[in-house]
């Protein structure tokens, strides 16, 4: 049965369909589009809400209660404008672990229908990682998405590891992908990581990840001038990193952004207790042909995970899947691509993890239903 409506089933419920009904007379809000779950620091007792809106919605709020409680809440709603869209986000707190709440936006007398958010606890959970959605055709990337919402309903949480578009100022491009990924953001935890396309403007210039920051409002790093271009949260028996590689992209617009990451890394590993240490970043530290390591990362970013015994890496940029092996202390993974940039002749695929206090089982998925690895790692 799917863990959703096993736990709906808890309340007499057997379908979704059951507290989806519209109710109080309100007509439906159909300017509300995009609607997706964000990640924060501690999803077992908050969440991120976002979506986009073609109009300025009038008298907005977002009304949530958790399943078998009466009593309604509202959130506190800010707003942003991005090209030709409104975005909207509303951050939930005070939630109570490993619960069912409902939610719905209101504007006026219109109203969208319930949508349900389940918050987290510290059991076993199950992961998608996907990277370099980007596309000249975003049906390719639907077709690697909705294989992948389809076989793992069961999934809490995706990561998106970087390159999600081709050009990070394209508003045209995020719509493009936010409606080809539309299954997978139903009830799903979006995870963004930033990648060299996040920061390049409609021309391919590099440029600042404007785009990237007012898609996806982040764990703060409390690290002045560098919200969102690094964060970290906990989920389950982990704490994850997730870190930035685009150096060379953004030293115009941010100058070195290394010894404030290193720092925010440092810190966040030292205050963790969580029993696995994962990192998510867009560019791995081999070269293209993986025989050897880049300058930044044999200089910078093995030192650091060394000394920090980092568990996993986890990263993408060269559109082709790799199990990399243990390097020192650490396991090296690099995702395949999941859009239609294939110079490799690789086949789309995905990540599966499964998390375990204990152990951790890697499936790597082609969108064509072929396993192309399976390995397990143990404390």
């Amino acid at each position: 049965m799917n863990v959703f409506k096993k736990f709906l089933s808890n309340f007499g419920l057997t379908t979704t369909e059951k507290i989806h009904q519209p109710q109080d007379g309100y007509k439906p809000l159909n300017a509300v589009k995009f609607l997706r779950q964000i990640i924060t620091a501690d999803s077992r007792t908050s969440r991120l809400l976002m979506w986009h809106s073609d109009e300025k919605l009038k008298n907005v709020r977002l009304e949530y209660k958790m399943i078998g409680e009466d009593a309604a809440q509202f959130g506190k709603i800010s707003a942003d404008f991005f090209d030709e869209d409104f975005i909207y986000s509303c951050k939930l707190e005070n939630l109570k672990p490993e619960s069912l709440y409902k939610f719905r936006i209101i504007s006026d007398d219109r109203a969208t229908d319930w949508q349900n958010l389940k918050t987290t606890g510290c059991n076993d959970f199950q992961m998608l990682v996907f990277s370099d959605s980007q596309c000249t055709n975003y049906k390719i990337w639907q077709k690697t998405a909705d294989t992948a919402a389809k076989n793992y309903p069961d999934a809490e949480i995706f990561v998106m590891n970087g390159d999600l578009i081709d050009a990070g100022q394209d508003f045209r491009q995020w719509r493009a992908w936010y409606t080809a990924a539309q299954n997978l953001l139903k009830e799903k935890i979006l995870v963004p990581v930033m990648g060299n396309h996040e920061c390049y403007n409609c021309n391919y210039f590099n440029s600042p990840p404007t785009g990237y920051l007012q898609n996806f409002k982040l764990p703060t790093n409390g690290i002045k001038n560098f919200d969102g271009y690094f964060y970290s949260f906990d989920y389950g028996a982990a704490r994850f990193f997730v870190l930035n590689t685009q150096f060379y992209e953004l030293q115009n617009f941010t100058g070195d952004i290394k010894d404030a990451q290193e720092y925010f890394f440092r810190r966040e590993v030292r205050n963790s207790n969580s029993r696995w240490k994962i990192v998510f970043m867009h560019k791995p530290i081999y070269n293209r042909k993986f025989s050897d390591f880049v300058a930044e990362a044999k200089n910078y970013f093995i030192p650091l995970f060394d000394e920090l015994e980092i568990d996993v890496v986890i990263s993408g940029h060269f559109h082709k899947y790799r199990n990399c092996g243990k390097f020192h202390g650490t396991n090296y993974v690099v995702c395949g691509l999941s859009g239609d940039q294939n110079y490799t002749g690789a086949p789309d695929s995905f990540l599966v993890i499964n998390f375990g206090a204990d152990s951790i089982n890697f499936i790597c998925k082609s969108v064509d239903g072929k396993i192309l690895d399976n390995f397990n790692l143990e404390k």
